[in-house]
Order: C-alpha cells, then structure tokens, then sequence
C-alpha cells in the first residue's frame, strides 16, 4: 500500500475515533439458549447489557494482548495511552507470522518525537507460539501488521490509536458465568472450565474471524462459528472432553464434566 494512502486511511480514522471519544458504547452479552442440547450460530449481538459496570483498567497493564492467525489480527483495545507498552503476540494460527508496527501519520521524516517514521519489527514466530516486543509511543496512529508473504494483504493489518485520555476497558469480571467460554485473541478463554453433569456451555466468538469448538473424539462439533455468534451444548455424562479449533488447531480447550 503506497504510504500516501495509508497515512490518508490512518488520519481519517484517527478524526473518526477522536469524534467518538466520550460517547457511551453499549455491550452485547451472550443470550441464553432457547433449547437444550447443540445451538449453532447463534446471534449474540442482538441484547444490551443490563447488569452493572464492572472495574476498568489499563489494557496495556500486564501487557497488550495481541492474536495473530490466518488471516486476522486482534488487540485487546483499539486505543491505549501513551507510554511505555509490552505487546503481546499470541500465533494462534498454522502458519508462521511476523509482528510489525509502524507510525501512520504525521511527517515522513525522523527527524524527533511527533514525526512519522517511527517503525519496530519483531522475530517471526510459529504456531502456538508467543512474543513479547516492548516499545514506547507517543501520541499517534500506528498500523500493526503481520510481515510475512503478503499477509497484510489478505487482512491482516489493524490500526491502534494512541493517545492521551484513552479509554480504559472492562476488567474481567470474577462474577461472569462459570459455564461460558469466550473465544478472543486465537484462544479460549478460560481454556479449562469444570462444570456439572447436565450443564450447558456456551461459546461466544468475539474475534474477527471464524472458529469452531470441535470435540476429540466427536461428542460435539460447532461448524464454523462467525464474529459475534456461539455455540452452546449440554453435557449429559460426565468425563472429560478436551476440543480444538479445527480452523486454528493451536486453540485447544477442555471441559471436565463431573
């Protein structure tokens, strides 16, 4: 892409984003299946949150999750701080990537701090594998993209926002249901989950690409499960019941039924 054009893209969508800051974003919370037994695809965009606000915190505190897979990327926010940042950069795809991210916007020479120009580059690694780049940015638009073939053609390429009075993001909440499974980042989050004879557990896809939540052994199978949909079963017996993701096989989980 002609460095023109993206610094035109990373301008325009850095105005947008600062137009938008201070407005209120509601949250869509998975919806409880209708019916017992497998549900493929279901819509969970549909409902607003009612419960109340949980803690925020600084995405970048313990470090700025980032998931690489074929062929997307996911960050934790769309805008951090500026300051001192530790991404981290999970592959939670087949092949081999690369971490890459450059300043979009302001002037094209390197001549002190508010210019563009400012580019880091981290190893490729593989599948399963994670890196950790640290770097300190100031207020700007960086592109984050995957250097490897043409990778960054084929989507993997985001935009991260960088500037003071960021929003902070929800902490996770220790109270969420301890029968679901959110799929984030190329992994599923919690990766282990105990649960009783007869419960039903659900899955909720929120990264940009598909997944599936496929069964070893075949006791249950999502299909391709799109952005913003899930998959819920009920498990019946107890045992246990490890699943991969058979799109991004580096994603494994398991349900211990007892």
């Amino acid at each position: 892409m002609a460095r023109a054009t993206r610094t035109t893209i990373a301008t325009a969508l850095l105005g947008v984003l600062l137009a938008a800051c201070g407005s209120a974003a509601s949250e869509s919370e998975p919806r409880d299946a209708a019916d017992r037994g497998p549900v493929v695809a279901e819509d969970l965009g549909s409902e607003r949150s009612s419960e109340r606000p949980s803690k925020r915190m600084d995405p970048r505190r313990g470090g700025f999750e980032l998931g690489f897979g074929e062929f997307a990327i996911t960050m934790e926010a769309e805008e951090i701080r500026p300051g001192p940042v530790t991404f981290v950069v999970r592959n939670g795809g087949t092949l081999v990537h690369g971490f890459e991210i450059e300043r979009e916007d302001g002037d094209d020479d390197n001549s002190g701090p508010g210019h563009g120009g400012l580019k880091l580059e981290g190893p490729a690694f593989g599948p399963g594998e994670v890196v950790r780049i640290r770097a300190d940015l100031p207020p700007g638009v960086y592109e984050i993209e995957c250097f490897v073939a043409e990778h960054d053609d084929r989507g993997m390429r985001a935009f991260l926002v960088v500037r003071r009075g960021a929003p902070l993001v929800r902490a996770e909440d220790p109270s969420r249901s301890s029968n679901e499974v959110q799929i984030s980042d190329f992994a599923f989050s919690p990766p282990a989950l105990e649960v009783d004879v007869g419960t039903e557990v659900t899955w909720t896809n929120a990264d940009p690409t598909a997944h599936t939540v496929t069964a070893e052994g075949g006791a249950f199978d999502s299909g391709a499960i799109d952005p913003q949909r899930g998959f819920s079963t009920v498990f019946e017996q107890a045992g246990e019941f490890r699943y991969v993701c058979e799109i991004h096989p580096t994603m494994r989980g398991v349900v211990r039924v007892g």
